[in-house]
C-alpha cells in the first residue's frame, strides 16, 4: 500500500527537468543565502540522510561535534552523554546489567529515541536500548532534542530524540586505525576507510569496530562469584555510499551491523549458574534525494532493520537448562520527505509521509501479532526577519492495534537583541504499548521475578495457576485490562544570554504533563517466592525542572563548559491518594510501624535525582600539539527500591547515596598530526556502589590511533 502511495511521488521527483539546477549537497561546499531571515541551505547541507534541520525544531536541542568527543577521548555513546547536562545513565537490573540507557528530563531511556543518520535503531532488551552498544568511533556529531517531539520524529519520542550523525563529506581518499587497552582488559580497535570516486560523483565509507571487557564486580559482599556488570565482547561495522546519478538526484546506501556475545558466571551463596546472552542486529537503508531546485527537495528512503537475542541460562555444574529467552525483531519502513522554501513570505516547510510493518517473535509465545504503523507530517517555520519566528508543526502517527493520534507543537522565538534569545515551546507525543509490555510472559531465574503481558495477563495468569505455579494473586491485579497509549504534552521556555564573544549562558525550564503512563507493578507472589510483576496504566504523571548552561573561552584553546538540572518526577495519583488519606498510596512504613504519609514522604519517581550538574575543562597547546581535558559529573541521592511495598518511593525506603564522577584526558599529536597519543582515567576517585552495579571502579586507557592521508576538514 505504500508502495503504491509513494511512487508516483518519487517518479515525478526523477523525472523532473523544468527546475534549476540545485547546489550540490555531495562536496560540502555550499551558499549561504539569508532571505527573509531564512538560512536556506542552513547546517542541513551536510546532512543528506533526511532534511529535518535541528535548527528548526521548536524543542530545546543540543549539538555535541567530534571535536568534543574526541578530546572526551570516549569509546562508546552512554560515555559521551552521561556527562552532559540533564543526561543521566541508567543500567537495566533485570537485564543482568546488561543494557545502558539514558534518561532526559526525568523520562527513562523506554521514551527516547534512538536514530543513526535519521533513522530508529531497534533492539532493546527490556525496554532499554542499549547506547553502550554504539561506538563513537565514525561520529560527526550527536544531535540532541529534549521533550515530546512526535511532530516530525514520531511516536518513539515521547521523552526526546538522540541522533547519531556518522561522517558525512569524503572529499579526499583517508583512512584511520585506532588501538587503546586499559583496566578490565578493556580493549577497543577500530578502523576506517573512505574515499571519493567517480570525479567526485560518489563516494564511500567503511569502518569496523571491536570491543571487550572483563567485566568487574563491586557488590563482593553479596556476590561470591561472578560480576556484576558483565564480560562480553563486540564487533560492529557500518558502510556509507553515494552516488550522484545527475545533476539532481543522489542514490544514497548505508548499512550497519553489529553483535556482541555475553557470559555471566554468578553466585550468591547458593549453586552457582551461568547466563549467556547473543545479540545480533543489522540495519540497512536505500535513499533517493532529488533537488528539484535551490529551494525544493525530496527524499525517498527504505529501511529495514533486524535484532535477535538468544539467552540461555544454566546450571553451572549439570549445564540443566534454567531459562531460555529467545526474542527477535524486524521493521521495514518506507517514507518519503519534502522541504520548500518561499522565500517572498519567509516561510519554510518540511513534511513527510510513509508507514512501516514490524515483526516481532518470541518463542515462549505462540502467537505475536504483527503491527502497522502509518504516518504523516508537517512543519512551517515563519522567520518574517532576524528578531523572531513561528514554528508549527502537525503530525500523525496511527498503529494497527492501538489506533492514531495527532500530535501538534507550536514554538515561537524572539531576538530582541543580538545578545538576548527567547524561545518556547509546546508539544505533544504519543506511544503505543511495547510487544513485552502487552504480551510477554517472562521469569527472570537470576533475578528472581515473573513479568507477565497486561493484554495477555488473565489467560497466561489461569495457565500459571493450573502449572501449580503462583501462590497468590493481588487484589489490585483486577485493574490490569489492555494497555492505553501514553501521551506526553511538554512545554519548554528558553533564554540564551552571550555576555561576551566567549561567554554565553542558557536557562531552560521545562513541564512534562504525561497521561497513561505503563507502570511496572507487582501483583502477586509466585510458589517459590518470586515477585509476580505486570503492567498497568497510570493516571497521570509528570517532571519539571529547570536547566542551566554555562560555556566560557576566556583565551584562545581554552574552553569551560558546565551545566545544572533541577529536576522533579512524579505520579499525580500517589499525591492525590496522600492528599485526600485515601486510596492505595495514603500509608507508609515509617519508623514506628505503618501510619498515614505525608505529602513530605513522597520522594518521586524511582532512579531519578533532583540535582545534577556536570563541569569541562578543554585546553589546547599548539605548539606541543597537547590536547587535554578534566572534567566532573554529580549526581544526588535517587530512589532504588521500594521494600514497603506501599506502590512509591517514600523517605523511608533504599535510596542511591549522591556521587561525583570524575575524568581525564590527554593526546599527543606526532608526525605532522598523523599519529595520536591518548591517554585517559575515567572515575579518578575510584568510587564505587554496590547499588549501582554498572558503574566501574577507576578505569585506565592508553593507545594510539593513526591517520593516513589528510583529513579533508
Amino acid at each position: 500500500m505504500y508502495i503504491k502511495l509513494l511512487f508516483p511521488i518519487l517518479l515525478l521527483a526523477a523525472e523532473n527537468t523544468n527546475a534549476t539546477t540545485p547546489l550540490s549537497d555531495t562536496t560540502g561546499q555550499h551558499t549561504m543565502r539569508q532571505l527573509k531571515g531564512i538560512d536556506v541551505y542552513s547546517q542541513s547541507i551536510k546532512k543528506t540522510d533526511d532534511l529535518i534541520d535541528i535548527k528548526k525544531i521548536a524543542a530545546p536541542t543540543l549539538i555535541i561535534d567530534g571535536k568534543t568527543i574526541q578530546q572526551m577521548n570516549s569509546r562508546r555513546l552512554d560515555e559521551v552523554l552521561r556527562e552532559q547536562v540533564g543526561m543521566a545513565v541508567v543500567s537495566d537490573l533485570g537485564a543482568g546489567n546488561r543494557s545502558i540507557g539514558i534518561q532526559m528530563q526525568g523520562f527513562s531511556s523506554a521514551y527516547i529515541l534512538i536514530l543513526l543518520n535519521g533513522l530508529p535503531l531497534s533492539g532493546r532488551f527490556n525496554e532499554n536500548f542499549d547506547i553502550s552498544r554504539i561506538s563513537v568511533h565514525d561520529i560527526e556529531r550527536i544531535e540532541i532534542v529534549k521533550g515530546a517531539s512526535s511532530s516530525l520524529y514520531g511516536s518513539e519520542a515521547l521523552g526526546g530524540v538522540i541522533n547519531i550523525i556518522t561522517r558525512q563529506n569524503i572529499p579526499k581518499p583517508q583512512g584511520t586505525i585506532s588501538a587503546l587497552y586499559g583496566t578490565y582488559n578493556n580493549t577497543d580497535l577500530s578502523a576506517s576507510a573512505e574515499t571519493p570516486f567517480a570525479k567526485k560523483k560518489g563516494a564511500i565509507y567503511f569502518g569496523t569496530d571491536y570491543y571487550r571487557t572483563d567485566g568487574f564486580n563491586v557488590n563482593t559482599q553479596y556476590l561470591k562469584e561472578g560480576k556484576t556488570a558483565p564480560p562480553y565482547q563486540s564487533v560492529s561495522g557500518q558502510s556509507r555510499a553515494h552516488w550522484q546519478l545527475s545533476e539532481k538526484n543522489t542514490l544514497q546506501l548505508s548499512a550497519r551491523a553489529a553483535g556482541r556475545n555475553s557470559v555471566m558466571t554468578r553466585s550468591y551463596g547458593t549453586q552457582p549458574f551461568s547466563d549467556e546472552l547473543s545479540e545480533t542486529d543489522f540495519n540497512a537503508a536505500l535513499s533517493l534525494r532529488t533537488n528539484l531546485n535551490d529551494f525544493t527537495k525530496l527524499l525517498t528512503r527504505y529501511y529495514f532493520t533486524h535484532y535477535l537475542t538468544d539467552q540461555d541460562v544454566r546450571i553451572t555444574e549439570t549445564g540443566k537448562l534454567l531459562q531460555e529467552n529467545k526474542f527477535s525483531q524486524q521493521v521495514q519502513r518506507l517514507e518519503i520527505q519534502g522541504s520548500r522554501i518561499i522565500t517572498e513570505t519567509g516561510l519554510t516547510f518540511t513534511g513527510g509521509l510513509g508507514g512501516e510493518l514490524l515483526h516481532m517473535n518470541n518463542k515462549a509465545i505462540a502467537a505475536i501479532p504483527d503491527q502497522q504503523n502509518y504516518f504523516g507530517y508537517l512543519q512551517a517555520n515563519y522567520h518574517p526577519n532576524k528578531n523572531y519566528g513561528i514554528i508549527a508543526g502537525l503530525r500523525y502517527d496511527g498503529n494497527s492495534l492501538y489506533g492514531g493520534k495527532l500530535n501538534p507543537t507550536v514554538g515561537a522565538e524572539y531576538s530582541p537583541f543580538s545578545w538576548w534569545q527567547l524561545k518556547g515551546s509546546i508539544g505533544q507525543g504519543f506511544k503505543a504499548p511495547t510487544y513485552a509490555q502487552a504480551y510477554q510472559v517472562f521469569t527472570n531465574i537470576t533475578q528472581g521475578y515473573t513479568v507477565v503481558g497486561a493484554n495477555i495477563f488473565n489467560h497466561a495468569i489461569e495457565d500459571l495457576k493450573k502449572a501449580g505455579l503462583i501462590q497468590s494473586v493481588w487484589s489490585n491485579s483486577t485493574a490490569i485490562k489492555e494497555l492505553q497509549a501514553e501521551t506526553s504534552v511538554s512545554y519548554n521556555l528558553s533564554s540564551r544570554f552571550k555576555i561576551t564573544d566567549g561567554f554565553t549562558i542558557s536557562v531552560n525550564g521545562f513541564y512534562n504533563n504525561i497521561h497513561h503512563l505503563i507502570n511496572t507493578e507487582q501483583v502477586g507472589i509466585m510458589r517459590n517466592g518470586q515477585q509476580l510483576f505486570s503492567f498497568l496504566n497510570q493516571g497521570r504523571t509528570y517532571t519539571k525542572g529547570v536547566e542551566t548552561s554555562v560555556e566560557l573561552n576566556p583565551i584562545p584553546n581554552f574552553r569551560i563548559a558546565g551545566g545544572y538540572q533541577y529536576l522533579i518526577a512524579k505520579s499525580k495519583d500517589v499525591e492525590d491518594s496522600i492528599r485526600n488519606k485515601s486510596g492505595a498510596y495514603s500509608k507508609v512504613r515509617g519508623e514506628n510501624g505503618i501510619r498515614t504519609a505525608t505529602i513530605n514522604d513522597y520522594f518521586g519517581l524511582p532512579n531519578r535525582s533532583r540535582h545534577m550538574a556536570n563541569l569541562q575543562v578543554f585546553y589546547t597547546y599548539r605548539p606541543w600539539g597537547i590536547v587535554a581535558s578534566v572534567r566532573g559529573t554529580y549526581r544526588s541521592k535517587y530512589g532504588f527500591l521500594d521494600i514497603d511495598n506501599n506502590g512509591y518511593i517514600d523517605k523511608y525506603d533504599v535510596f542511591v547515596k549522591g556521587y561525583t564522577l570524575l575524568y581525564f584526558s590527554v593526546q599527543k599529536s606526532l608526525i605532522r598530526e598523523k599519529l595520536s597519543v591518548k591517554f585517559s582515567i575515567d572515575n579518578l576517585t575510584n568510587y564505587t556502589d554496590y547499588l549501582m552495579p554498572a558503574q566501574p571502579g577507576r578505569v585506565l586507557m592508553g593507545g594510539v590511533s593513526y591517520r593516513i592521508g589528510k583529513s579533508g576538514e
